[in-house]
């Protein structure tokens, strides 16, 4: 392939991607979107802050995309949003649009052991008194419980005694987008990240965390890394596309490789992990990762 085909492949693909990836439309519960903006401290603090009713909580260390690893050292999971506050405790919040494809009362259970497995490492002498407050949190478009709430928490609790909790420093928390109950404030801000704009009918109240979130927002949608972002999402159909291209014409492997693009976003939106997406597509796991990233 030539100089100016290559020009133009990457010029049709740009458009493409633009066309996929419209910026103003793409809302906060979309995954890309979402770790954009929860890179950002003050726009994590302020969602967890509504989320725990803790209007003074402060975040010390926010990571996105993190992986953890199982004990014998292999990539077991990849957290959308971790962070850390100034109690010491730890936070992990996952956005999870598809609740079909897995079951997410287990899903937590398996976050909850790795994410102690760090801190539990063989040959370290380890005090479990040591092992931090975790709280994991799934933000989820469909109720999965059915109850017809927008917060669900769970803590172990004895069954025998009532109001006896195992206070192992656990919680698991479960939001739901597609109800009305529960407090306003948290109301606003799943049906803001559900339809990402302050116009929004849906939400009750114009809470300043809320009013804060969105101008990061706004701001990451007009900076030149989310620019890059939408662009890095569907950069691997643009090398599959040239070989294509190059093998079968530039028009047939431009489109496969757009299309091949397409659905790796779909299924990683779905929470279908890389390894599976790498062989339901027949690209290569590194191409894959490369999407996500």
């Amino acid at each position: 392939m030539n100089k100016e085909n290559r020009h133009n492949f990457t010029g049709d693909f740009q458009r493409e991607a633009k066309e996929l990836l419209p910026s103003k439309e793409i809302n906060l519960s979309d995954f890309a979107l979402f770790l954009s903006v929860m890179r950002h401290k003050k726009a994590y603090q302020n969602v967890l802050s509504i989320i725990m009713e803790e209007q003074e909580l402060r975040l010390v260390q926010v990571h996105v995309e993190e992986v953890i690893l199982n004990k014998s050292g292999k990539r077991a999971i990849r957290l959308d949003a971790r962070a850390w506050d100034e109690k010491g405790r730890s936070f992990a919040a996952e956005m999870q649009n598809d609740t079909s494809q897995d079951d997410m009362r287990r899903r937590a259970r398996y976050y909850q052991s790795l994410l102690d497995t760090p801190i539990l490492k063989a040959g370290r002498e380890t005090k479990y008194k040591e092992l931090p407050v975790t709280v994991i949190i799934f933000i989820t478009q469909e109720d999965i419980f059915n109850k017809d709430l927008a917060k669900y928490t769970f803590r172990e609790q004895c069954e025998e005694v009532k109001d006896l909790y195992l206070e192992d420093g656990t919680t698991k928390i479960f939001l739901n987008m597609k109800s009305k109950n529960g407090r306003p404030e948290l109301i606003s801000l799943l049906q803001y990240m559900k339809k990402t704009t302050l116009e929004n009918p849906e939400i009750l109240v114009q809470d300043e965390r809320i009013v804060e979130l969105d101008a990061i927002v706004r701001e990451v949608k007009e900076s030149d890394e989310w620019e890059e972002a939408q662009m890095s999402i569907l950069s691997v159909g643009i090398e599959k596309g040239r070989q294509e291209g190059m093998e079968q014409g530039l028009e047939k492997g431009r489109r496969e490789g757009i299309e091949a693009a397409k659905k790796a976003i779909r299924l990683s939106a779905q929470g279908v992990e890389p390894e599976e997406i790498a062989k339901l597509l027949g690209i290569s796991l590194e191409n894959v990762m490369q999407i996500i990233e």
